[in-house]
């Protein structure tokens, strides 16, 4: 094994917790997994001493769990992740670039189960935040527009559904995330009385 920085590993370590966090939040969403809330990820610095070895037997451990998910939803997973775990080669010599490598393919893994559920997982917890902050300054601008926007709860769900937009949920505080929805979206979801004809005026001002 490559002698590598041990803030590295460490750092690396600790992106495969976050993957075994969503891991199991599909499990609970399928409902034959524990809570991801009690795995906790602690900082960088009490994972140091953590090798590429423990992260790839890491890795393999949640493969074997990804691909229980995937025949659970009749879904294939990326072919190399399939045939490492099946080999399990001897994870003493494997190099930061493979393991990255394997990390990237594992990510589009539970991404693709994320969006087939629609759920939003722990690793994208942060890009999800940035749009929803951008969908509320949307929502702000068309109330400028429109008064107040709708806001029940059941409509604004079947809304979603009718749009076909897959990829949201509700908080524990009861608050909607949209992290793949488009203002034109969110104005015909949120906007009580849209335009029948045309893009609305007020789209402009949050193009």
């Amino acid at each position: 094994m490559a002698n590598n920085d041990p803030e590295t590993v460490a750092q690396l370590y600790g992106v495969f917790l976050y993957k075994k966090k969503d891991i199991i939040a599909i499990q609970e969403k399928l409902g034959i997994g524990g809570n991801a809330n009690q795995l906790v990820v602690p900082p960088d610095s009490e994972l140091m001493g953590k090798t590429l070895a423990d992260s790839y037997e890491l890795l393999l451990e949640l493969v074997g769990d990804l691909i229980s998910i995937q025949e659970n939803l009749n879904i294939n997973g990326n072919p190399v992740l399939e045939v490492d775990y099946e080999s399990n080669e001897a994870s003493t010599y494997i190099s930061l670039g493979e393991i990255f490598n394997l990390l990237m393919y594992l990510e589009d893994d539970i991404i693709a189960i994320q969006e087939e559920l629609g759920i939003v997982g722990y690793s994208n917890q942060e890009r999800a935040e940035k749009a929803d902050k951008n969908a509320r300054v949307y929502l702000q601008k068309f109330e400028e527009f429109h008064g107040p926007l709708e806001d029940v709860p059941s409509v604004l769900i079947q809304k979603f559904i009718d749009r076909g937009v897959k990829m949201f949920y509700f908080t524990g505080k009861g608050l909607p995330l949209f992290p793949k929805v488009s203002p034109q979206q969110l104005h015909e979801i949120f906007v009580k009385n849209p335009s029948s004809t045309g893009q609305c005026p007020c789209l402009e001002q949050v193009s």
